[in-house]
Parts: C-alpha cells; structure tokens; sequence
C-alpha cells in the first residue's frame, strides 16, 4: 500500500512550486483590488497552498497523505480536519478536505460546508467550489453559471495565479462535472471526468462524479419516455 502511495503522488507532483513568505500574519488572506496580469505559465502542484505561512514540511507530508486517507475512509478523518481547519484557518485546503469527505460520504452535511467554504473564501478557488457545491445541494443550477461569469476554465477564473494545488483543480473539475451531470449535458460533463482522470486515475471522485452523470441520464431518459406516453395518451 505504501509503494500505491508514493507512486500516486509522484505521478501527480509538479517539481514547479509556488514561493512562500514569511510573514507572521496568519488571517485568511483578502484578495486586493489591484491592476491584474494574465500569468504566462500555469503550474498544477502540491505546494500552491496560497498562504503568507511558512508551512513546515511535516505538514505538506500530512496534507500529501491526507489527499490518500481521506479516499479510503473519508469519515474517518473528518475531526482531524475540524481540528486542522481550527488550527490553521489560513491553509483552505483542509476546508476543502473537508469538503471532499463529506461529499464521499454523501453526507448531508456537504450542503453546510459547502456554503460554509464560499463565505470563508469568497474571492478564491476553494470559495468558487463552494458556492457551486451549495448550488447543486439546493437544487439550484441556473445561478452557477452568473455566479462564475459563464467561466468554466480555473485559468479564466483567476487569470492572474500562477499555481493552483492539485487539490484544487481536482474539486473544480468535479463541481463543474456534476454541475453538467445535473443539468442533463452529460458530454460536457465527461469532458471534466477525463480532466480528473488525466491528473489522478485512481482518483475516488471519479466514481462519484460517473454516478452522477449516470443519474442525470436515468434522469433525462425517465422524462423523455413520459413525455412520450403523454403524448400516445393525448
């Protein structure tokens, strides 16, 4: 199991990362108003975890191991992720983590810190996801698409960031996968599937996404035979 561990990740790891500052002001960072460049090159890593923190490498390791963990057993992990969330509030991907736990597990409570993560993080990746989680939770799709400017690309999204967590990537490309799935546009939603699967193909919300791209087609297929049957009775 540990050689499954290691060989996930160094398929997936970037060697490009992100530079980390020193500051001592560990408060979720705000986003400034200023004059925004498009960046020319854009990294997918482990270490885009978008905080002025020094983070030790003890806690990149446990970040790297929890990706893993929490697909075996997401609830599990879900207080060690509470206490992480309480104990570095400016690290969003335990937020996020946290996210994905309750969503593996089809918890009801996925709605909660879906909305819970937008308010958090509002004007960052982990806040877009969300918000978009929070939407399909309460059924309402139509405001995804204003909600992101009809922007399904993370690079069009924050034209500026140089480097997205891997993490981060992988949450999106499932949100705006089910997003389709639940819209009926099952095509579009596969295209997202395959995005997942070229960064991690073992990646447990692949399953998840591909049940709910098959429930909206069940979806579509029980409404066209009753319009159909409606329509050979009238």
């Amino acid at each position: 199991m540990a050689d499954r561990k290691s060989n996930r990740r160094k398929k997936i790891e970037n060697p490009i990362s992100e530079g980390i500052a020193t500051e001592t002001n560990l408060q979720v960072p705000k986003e400034e108003k200023r004059k925004l460049y498009p960046a020319s090159i854009v990294s997918i890593n482990w270490d885009a975890l978008n905080t002025k923190r020094k983070v030790s490498e003890e806690l990149k390791l446990e970040i790297s191991e929890l990706y893993l963990d929490i697909q075996k057993k997401p609830s599990a992990h879900i207080e060690r992720l509470k206490q992480l969330i309480e104990e570095y509030p400016d690290i969003q991907i335990f937020s996020g983590y946290l996210l994905m736990a309750y969503i593996l597990e089809e918890d009801e409570k996925a709605g909660e810190i879906a909305k819970s993560l937008y308010n958090k993080y509002p004007d960052y990746m982990f806040g877009k996801i969300g918000f978009i989680e929070s939407a399909i939770h309460n059924q309402d799709l139509d405001s995804i698409p204003n909600f992101l400017d009809n922007k399904f690309d993370y690079k069009e999204l924050f034209p500026q960031r140089g480097a997205f967590h891997i993490v981060e990537i992988l949450l999106f490309y499932f949100s705006i996968g089910r997003y389709y799935a639940f819209k009926n546009q099952p095509d579009l939603a596969k295209n997202y599937l395959k995005e997942i699967k070229s960064i991690d193909e073992e990646q447990v919300l692949l399953k998840k996404l591909q049940s709910d791209i098959d429930k909206g087609a069940g979806v579509k297929f029980y409404q066209k035979v009753l319009r159909k049957f409606k329509s050979k009775e009238s």
